[in-house]
């Protein structure tokens, strides 16, 4: 349930936004559900968050293009006015949850969890990550705990009894016994010749089907890291500087590795400085008589938790017990022992067991990587650099000649491309036809925005040239037109033909008298199963909704996708057998009840809308 609740107010804050929790009520209404105002900031931060889903579910295969803004607002604002009516509809039922479930909840969530405990500053973290307070957290999961006990109380009432169960499975495992014959549509098609009037008048009526398709023809400049890079080079001064700067860090990180051991002396009302300092002054003199720094560790050591390990502190980070510390360790050398140092821990005497040994590279065996990599930061702050002039740039000027003198970039022409762009070159980008058919760059002649086609590359465009869609004429449209008249035709004709022979099947004439008459070939298929092998699928769909032929037959005609009809005949049905056991059962009437559960909690809360007032503001209002 915790990860279920999660996941749903993970989901509600990218639907709703924070502002759906606390909402703003300066702000004018877009609707009202019971009472209750929705707020156009509401609705415009939901739409908004909406959109940044969208973008990063589909990544770079979203196309702004096919976003439908007026349609993105309109599922926005209903489920914005779905969730409150259910709020609203729990509170009616006086359903609630209390702190201490939420607590519970919270304390259980592996989310806020570090070796297996609630941990607080996780928990802290997590929530700002979510872009909440700990009290909206709160008051969000405490919404979408009730929401899910609405949900659950209705859904969950939904069951199916093992004779339903069994009939179902009776059902899927039924078999019919079909004949059939088939009605070819190629000859049909080879007589008939549409005549020029009926050309001519297809054509003026489907004008709109023989357009030139619409396309555009861009210009655009291109900046890339690639030529950046041509005009880029590293001083040998800047490579030596680079050099000692990773030796330094490289005997940094080694002196990161280093093991220590402690013994610490506390003075506190028990111990004076004076005599915490003697105590020392003793550990020391006996550590120069050749005494063993571990055993001394345990036999004077107040910190209990090392002296029973012999004093050994572990890997100790710089930092971290301060100044003198750090520097008294850095400057010993393995196995030496330092005099006794005051630190706020007491009094300290420190033994370097072992520190990891760092081994620098020569000069000229970094020189290459080192040059490229300083020339690759050139170029990345370089082409960010770039990449906002021209954008700039671009934003101002009246075409692309400006960007391209200032820059140093070259203006390229595209090929002709339509609004879904193409299978190769610049428009095969989805950006590129969203951005070249845009009503900025199309219709107002402006440049586009900065497109960063790749991390290496970005562009901006222009239209060059709008080849808007013309009526091609009806001398090449003529071998289309010949083609759907000639389908048209004899979909109708073996239509009609279909349903006269179903009536003299009916009136009580034979399958095979009737194929015989017709040259045709009856097909016959005892047991036929609904996924049966060699059947067409049409026909099977048609045959297993036809009705129990009884004593008789029952007749009806498919159309198959070549254009061919089948005539059917449906002459026996068997049942199917039910051969799954008992657990097998129980998870099929689980699976049917939970899917029978959504789809009466759906019609619950279309009951809710219907019996609600809801009333949606146009902008005008």
């Amino acid at each position: 349930m915790t990860f279920v609740v999660v996941g749903i107010i993970a989901f509600m804050m990218a639907i709703t936004g924070l502002e759906t929790l606390a909402p703003n009520p300066n702000n004018p209404e877009v609707a009202s559900v019971n009472g209750k105002d929705i707020t156009r900031a509401e609705l415009a931060q939901a739409v908004d968050q909406q959109r940044r889903v969208l973008i990063q579910q589909m990544g770079e295969q979203f196309d702004p293009s096919m976003l439908d803004d007026q349609l993105l607002q309109s599922s926005v604002l209903n489920a914005l006015i779905d969730r409150q009516l259910m709020l609203q509809s729990a509170e009616d039922q006086d359903m609630g949850v209390g702190e201490s479930q939420i607590d519970k909840l919270i304390l259980s969530m592996p989310q806020f969890q570090q070796n297996g405990r609630f941990d607080k500053d996780r928990f802290q973290m997590m929530v700002r990550s979510y872009g909440m307070s700990p009290l909206q957290f709160r008051d969000a999961l405490r919404e979408e705990t009730l929401l899910l006990q609405l949900r659950s109380g209705i859904a969950n009432t939904e069951f199916v009894t093992e004779q339903e169960l069994k009939r179902l499975q009776s059902l899927e495992g039924q078999t019919r016994d079909l004949s059939w014959f088939i009605l070819p549509v190629k000859q049909v098609r080879q007589s008939i010749t549409p005549s020029e009037d009926e050309i001519k008048a297809y054509y003026d009526a489907n004008s709109s089907q023989f357009m030139t398709p619409e396309e555009v023809v861009v210009d655009y400049v291109v900046l890339n890291k690639a030529d950046i890079a041509k005009n880029i080079s590293v001083t040998s001064e800047e490579v030596e500087a680079e050099y000692q700067y990773r030796v330094e860090q490289l005997k940094q990180q080694a002196g990161n590795n280093t093991q220590v051991s402690v013994i610490l002396i506390q003075s506190d009302e028990e111990r004076s400085l004076e005599e915490a300092k003697s105590r020392a002054a003793e550990v020391i003199s006996k550590l120069n008589a050749g005494k063993n720094f571990s055993d001394l560790a345990r036999q004077y050591s107040d910190d209990r938790m090392t002296a029973e390990k012999g004093g050994d502190l572990g890997t100790v980070e710089p930092g971290f017990f301060g100044d003198d510390f750090d520097n008294t360790v850095a400057a010993l050398k393995v196995g030496e022992v330092s005099a006794p140092i005051e630190t706020d821990f007491g009094i300290q005497i420190l033994k370097v067991t072992s520190r990891d040994q760092h081994n620098v590279p020569s000069l000229d065996s970094m020189r290459s990587e080192i040059e490229a990599a300083l020339k690759q930061n050139e170029v990345d702050s370089l082409f960010i650099e770039q990449s906002r002039a021209l954008a700039d740039i671009s934003f101002e000027a009246s075409d692309l000649v400006q960007p391209a003198e200032q820059l140093g970039l070259t203006i390229t022409t595209s090929e002709p491309f339509g609004r879904n762009g193409s299978d190769a070159g610049i428009s095969s980008d989805r950006r590129i036809p969203a951005a070249a058919f845009s009503d900025d760059v199309l219709n107002l002649g402006a440049n586009s925005e900065l497109i960063e086609i790749t991390p290496e590359q970005a562009l901006v465009l222009r239209v060059k040239e709008h080849k808007k869609p013309e009526l091609i004429p009806l001398v090449d449209s003529k071998e289309a037109i010949v083609t759907t008249l000639k389908d048209r035709q004899a979909a109708e004709q073996l239509a009609l033909r279909s349903e006269e022979m179903v009536a003299r099947l009916q009136s009580g004439t034979s399958m095979k008298v009737l194929a015989d008459e017709q040259k045709l070939k009856v097909v016959e298929s005892l047991k036929t199963t609904r996924n049966q092998a060699g059947v067409p699928a049409q026909l099977l769909q048609k045959a297993f909704k036809m009705p129990h032929p009884g004593a008789s037959l029952s007749f009806n005609t498919a159309v198959l996708p070549n254009g061919d009809y089948a005539v059917i005949a449906l002459s026996g049905i068997t049942p199917g057998e039910s051969t799954a056991n008992s657990e097998q059962l129980k998870g099929l009437g689980q699976l049917i009840a939970a899917s029978n559960g959504r789809v009466m909690f759906d019609e619950y809360l279309a009951s809710l809308k219907e019996r609600g007032k809801v009333k949606v503001l146009s902008n005008d209002e």
